[in-house]
């Protein structure tokens, strides 16, 4: 039962926050073009998903500032979602077992939770990630590897 109602929460943490993103802002200063960016990620080495025009979302707090929590999509082939990453170039963050900080992924059939690694921010739009992760609902754990590169991280500090 546990485990039911923890994926019925991540489940719906990603879809808030999806369309937390990717809602329209009414300030007039933000970006009139669409974002996007390019990734590639793997498990147990194997390519696993690939995007590039990938869109991305940022999200803003209650004051306006950007959160380090993106979304990245490609049609609806997968929903990544990529938190508590470093915002220095060079600097590198540890992954905790709960997916946040972490990469949560949404395909049609699974969710991809990480569990531990770290991200390393390697330039100001790419941050790179490596850590294993666990597959719900098969509980299957998995090395993940990859990448998410974006101009869009240069906004968030």
């Amino acid at each position: 039962m546990k485990k039911s109602i923890t994926l019925i929460a991540l489940l719906v943490s990603l879809c808030c926050l999806t369309f937390t993103a990717c809602s329209s802002d009414d300030d007039s200063s933000s970006k009139s073009e669409t974002l996007t960016g390019t990734y590639k990620i793997y498990l147990d080495g194997v390519l696993f998903l690939e995007g590039t025009h990938a869109e991305v979302g940022l999200i803003k707090d209650d004051q306006g500032n950007y959160v380090n929590t993106i979304t990245m999509g490609t049609d609806t082939e997968a929903v990544i979602v990529v938190s508590g990453f470093p915002t220095t170039i060079g600097d590198v963050a540890n992954m905790v077992y709960d997916g946040d900080p972490g990469v949560n992924i949404l395909t049609e059939q699974n969710i991809y939770d990480t569990r531990s690694g770290t991200f390393t921010r390697t330039s100001a739009s790419k941050i790179s990630f490596d850590g294993t992760c666990t597959d719900w609902p098969n509980l299957q754990s998995y090395t993940i590897t990859g990448y998410v590169e974006s101009e869009a991280w240069e906004v968030i500090n």
